[in-house]
């Protein structure tokens, strides 16, 4: 299965859970993946915004989660850990109807750990930057034992 297709697997997955991440994210597009990297848009919407009209440090922070996540994925995973730590550097803002390219990372999947770093922009101005650590001892196992819905 191509890495793009994989990866959009694993997004419907976390979609259907109708989670937190489906509704702060549900607009999420992936635009391309290669191995260990995924380039996502999001359009900000209202909902997005806190009480000051700027795109809210929860949803920075969120895509922080969710890009690190993804790019694990794109590594060829798809049970792909739990988050030990997450930070965040808000740079700049970005503000309703901005289209937010997210360019995510993975660096190294070990057998406990597994790092990414995320970088949120508007055009050429950073709006955030984030490093995310996941565990991944438990999700090796998943992964041997278990398929994504809709594979063979």
């Amino acid at each position: 299965m191509a890495t793009i297709q994989h990866v959009q697997r694993v997004w419907t997955n976390f979609l259907k859970k109708e989670g937190f991440d489906a509704y702060a994210l549900s607009g999420l597009k992936l635009v391309s993946v290669s191995k260990g990297t995924c380039l996502a848009e999001l359009e900000v919407a209202p909902h997005h915004l806190n009480r000051l009209g700027g795109c809210h440090g929860g949803l920075l922070s969120t895509i922080v989660d969710v890009g690190g996540t993804l790019a694990i994925a794109a590594d060829g995973m798809h049970a792909t850990g739990i988050s030990t730590d997450i930070s965040v550097s808000f740079v700049s803002g970005a503000k309703l109807g901005d289209k937010l390219s997210i360019n995510s990372r993975c660096h190294k999947i070990g057998g406990s750990l597994a790092y990414t770093d995320v970088e949120i922009a508007v055009e050429d101005k950073v709006v955030a930057l984030g490093r995310h650590t996941k565990f991944v001892r438990l999700a090796h196992k998943l992964n041997a034992q278990q398929k994504l819905d809709g594979e063979a």
